[in-house]
């Protein structure tokens, strides 16, 4: 089988987030490589959706919480078909910077 980068909407997946939308696709749908993949993403779009920053003293309370912004967290990437109500991926973007 083949692999190949697959757009969804406006946004075209790296290799590995093709690869682990395929892997979770071909759990729910009948697709047996990455074009019928391609082709069934036609109907779908994504969002990517960014780690929520925000300071570390709204999660710590009381003196021990420092006044810096809590980084990290992880970017995903959903994927939803804009026809009709049907199953939502999200799977973690490779790109986290």
């Amino acid at each position: 089988m083949e692999k190949q980068r697959i757009t969804v909407g406006y946004v075209e997946l790296t290799q590995q987030e093709s690869d682990r939308l395929y892997q979770e696709v071909k759990k729910d749908k009948d697709i047996k490589n990455y074009s019928e993949l391609q082709g069934l993403m036609e109907d779908f779009d994504s969002v990517i959706i960014e780690p929520d920053a925000r300071p570390l003293a709204e999660i710590l309370d009381g003196d021990e919480a420092p006044t810096e912004t809590e980084q990290g967290g992880a970017r995903y990437i959903e994927v939803f078909n804009k026809l009709e109500e049907d199953t939502r991926y999200r799977f973690e973007s490779s790109d986290q910077q």
